[in-house]
């Protein structure tokens, strides 16, 4: 007896030695508690950076997964083939993670849609209570136990009969989400598009200014040679020589800045095309491509057409609607609910009550009901629901509003530039004319002793500028043309 009392001793205060260290370890661990102190796991001030914890550096880790290089991915990409900007859309459309992205959230909401229809189904659920217990009972002059197991396999089904339009209310609101989805999915496409063609139009004015700055490089060794000989004749002084000689090194430093910009513009064609920048890309010039004609229409049938056809603008409607479908919903959820249930299953019940009388019973068990579920009192809760619904609403009308006007601005905006670049590519055209006769013009008179080198050398600076000009006037007129079917909601403006 002093042995079984001596254990069960030292197994209390075991117990109590172990609850004392638990508490002991909980207050040391008090700061690490969110619930406690939360402001510990937020910013310390406001004008210090926040330190990433040791613990949440595997939840913010990027994962390792593959970029797409030249050699690899969905549409691979060939390092000796030069791409037209038709071939690097479709690249684009295939690798940008973008595309993929809208896909996957269309995908989702066409899954919350088909979701919504599961309310005009029937409930059907199995459930079962098994297990044993064992009871004391205080009786006359003595207790009794009660030991007993059951098995309750019980099928059930509930089916909502009338709900006063909260089911057909929020199929509804999904149905408007899904399409809005698809809609952004759409603009999300043309985002892509538009991007790859800016891209392309930039690389392609960055290899043509590289082009530019070697032969303005050219020309100007050649007026150093000129300017050279004369001096070796004596008909130019040495100021002239270093005048010629200064254009010649920022001709060099020209280059090298084109240079430069032709691997900003990759890093944007690959950005644009969902690949990593390693491996160059080739592409075609645009030297034969013709600009775009005139258009025959007016910029207020562009702007109908872009209220009519942009897909952001068309999902906005398509968040309005379901916005509307979610206020219907809020005020069907202030009547009741009419439904129906059914139940079938059976009772495997074995008692004892204090030995040695048993009973077994196998019975079944049903029912068939009309159930009225009406919550009177919330607490203010459907209520409050509502207003914030219908606030909802009128924020997504507000925001639709924004939308349209910001889309008759960008159709303009895009339409008029359009026009002016179209101006500025035919006076870029003129001035290369008249830069490259002023400047053989020129040369030929210094080489004849009845110009200065001041005049060759503006001459010649003129033409390299003509040459830029002319190069981004063109880029710019393509530009202009994207922009303004991007602006319209579509992939090409009918000339």
């Amino acid at each position: 007896m002093l042995a079984k009392r001596y254990s069960l001793g030292l197994k209390s205060a075991t117990l109590l030695a172990s609850f004392i260290a638990v508490c002991a370890q909980a207050c040391v661990n008090l700061t690490e508690r969110p619930e406690l102190r939360p402001d510990d796991w937020a910013p310390a001030s406001a004008n210090r950076l926040w330190q990433i914890p040791v613990s949440a550096r595997d939840r913010i880790r990027i994962p390792q997964t593959e970029i797409v290089t030249g050699s690899s991915g969905p549409q691979r990409i060939q390092p000796n083939h030069e791409y037209d900007l038709p071939e690097l859309i479709d690249v684009a459309l295939m690798n940008n993670p973008e595309t993929l992205r809208a896909w996957s959230s269309a995908r989702s909401a066409a899954a919350r849609f088909g979701r919504s229809q599961a309310a005009y189904y029937p409930r059907v659920t199995w459930f079962s209570d098994s297990g044993e217990e064992r009871m004391v009972f205080e009786l006359p002059g003595h207790a009794g136990t009660l030991k007993q197991w059951q098995v309750d396999p019980i099928v059930t089904m509930n089916w909502t009969l009338l709900d006063f339009g909260r089911r057909q209310a929020a199929s509804e609101a999904s149905l408007d989400r899904l399409i809005a989805a698809n809609l952004n999915f759409n603009r999300t496409l043309q985002d892509v598009v538009f991007n790859t063609e800016v891209a392309f139009y930039a690389l392609d004015a960055a290899n043509a200014a590289v082009l530019a700055a070697q032969e303005n490089l050219k020309l100007a060794e050649t007026d150093f040679e000129a300017v050279s000989q004369r001096v070796n004749l004596g008909l130019a002084t040495e100021p002239q020589l270093l005048l010629a000689k200064q254009t010649v090194a920022q001709s060099q430093f020209d280059v090298a800045n084109s240079q430069l910009m032709v691997r900003d513009a990759q890093a944007q064609m690959a950005v644009a095309l969902g690949i990593a920048p390693t491996s160059p890309l080739r592409i075609k010039g645009l030297e034969t491509l013709a600009v775009p004609q005139q258009l025959d229409r007016s910029v207020e049938m562009l702007i109908a057409e872009a209220r009519r056809q942009r897909p952001d603008l068309a999902a906005r409607v398509a968040s309005l609607h379901a916005s509307e479908a979610d206020v219907r919903h809020a005020r069907a959820r202030l009547l009741p609910v009419v439904g129906a249930s059914a139940g079938y299953g059976a009772n495997f019940w074995n008692f004892t009550f204090s030995t040695p009388r048993t009973v077994q019973t196998v019975r079944p068990q049903y029912s068939a009901l009309v159930t009225l579920r009406w919550d009177i009192f919330t607490g203010f809760g459907r209520l409050n629901d509502l207003r914030r619904i219908e606030d909802d609403r009128d924020a997504a009308r507000a925001a639709l509003r924004s939308a349209e006007i910001e889309t008759i601005a960008q159709v303009w905006r895009a339409y008029f530039d359009l026009d002016l670049s179209r101006s500025r590519y035919a006076y870029a055209q003129s001035l290369l004319v008249a830069s490259r006769a002023s400047h053989e013009a020129n040369l030929e008179t210094y080489r004849q002793g009845l110009s200065t080198i001041i005049e060759l050398l503006t001459a010649e600076r003129d033409l390299a500028n003509a040459r830029y000009a002319l190069i981004q006037s063109k880029a710019q007129l393509l530009t202009a043309y994207a922009t303004l079917a991007y602006a319209a909601g579509t992939l090409h403006v009918k000339q």
